[in-house]
């Protein structure tokens, strides 16, 4: 899948004069089925399903970005497109500040997987404030995707070996299991599990001899990922698992293990 041959060329016009959520809204709508994929699609059906989104919660997650975003039934294909306000538009974002940057995505219902994988990709690259600077520079659609093909690493078409791993990762830290979590996601065929652990001392601390141990504070947040990945990304996920700890200091509150499958069969939904 090479997500750059969704980009809505199509669209015409990058900057938009819309001030509020609704503006904003409408003007994705009209934006989005100009492209050959919603030709056929109501721009009211689309306003709708972006508004239902938005109900949810805000697309919108601070610093000037948001990625507006749903999903359709009777589409093909994916659409992503893009907007600039230059002025800022009041979108309600998570941290009450105008939002400038739009990133749309109209995805079909039945490719649910591809959708979060998509969401994460954009998010990754647009959690970096010199590439978001890069965009808001941007005179016209072609100029905007451009450098937006350049900065994130789109084409994940490439045929990989047919090897797996399995990374278990156990993490006593939450906000180290977001981040782990936003890693995995981001990951081309990658199944992952999450299952809620208990610290050993939990258990423990119901035996008598250890019981004068007992606290709530130490009960703890204990979470484990398993995630069956290509064998080719566990050094590149290790390595970047191990930087995360070391950003948030919790070195001590993540353990990784990795190991190679000699059978794997069937798949997941995310």
């Amino acid at each position: 899948m090479n997500i750059t041959s969704y980009f809505n060329f199509a669209a015409g016009a990058l900057h938009t004069p819309a001030k509020n959520k609704q503006d904003i809204l409408t003007a994705i709508a009209e934006s989005a089925v100009k492209n050959e994929v919603l030709k056929k699609m109501d721009k009211a059906a689309i306003f709708k399903k972006l508004s239902e989104r938005e109900s949810i919660g805000s697309t919108g997650f601070g610093n000037g970005i948001a990625i507006p975003h749903c999903s359709l039934d009777n589409i093909s294909s994916f659409v992503i497109g893009a907007l600039i306000a230059k002025d800022g538009a009041d979108f309600r974002a998570m941290d009450a500040r105008p939002v400038k940057l739009f990133i749309y995505i109209i995805a079909p219902t039945k490719y649910r997987n591809e959708h979060i994988r998509i969401l994460s990709e954009i998010s990754k690259v647009l959690r970096n404030n010199a590439n978001v600077a890069k965009l808001l520079e941007s005179a016209n659609l072609k100029g905007f995707f451009d450098t937006f093909t350049r900065i994130g690493n789109w084409d994940i078409s490439e045929e990989l070996p047919q090897e797996f791993s399995q990374l278990t990762v156990h993490i006593q830290d939450s906000a180290a299991f977001s981040r782990i979590l936003e890693l995995f996601t981001e990951m081309k065929s990658c199944r992952i599990s999450v299952l809620e652990a208990g610290n050993a001392g939990k258990y423990l601390y119901t035996l008598p001899l250890f019981s004068h141990f007992m606290n709530e504070e130490r009960k703890g947040f204990h979470r484990v990922i398993l995630a069956l990945i290509n064998t080719v990304y566990v050094n590149d996920s290790v390595r970047k698992i191990l930087a995360i700890c070391e950003e948030l200091d919790c070195v001590d509150k993540v353990m990784v293990t990795a190991n190679m499958l000699t059978y794997c069969n069937g798949s997941i939904d995310i």
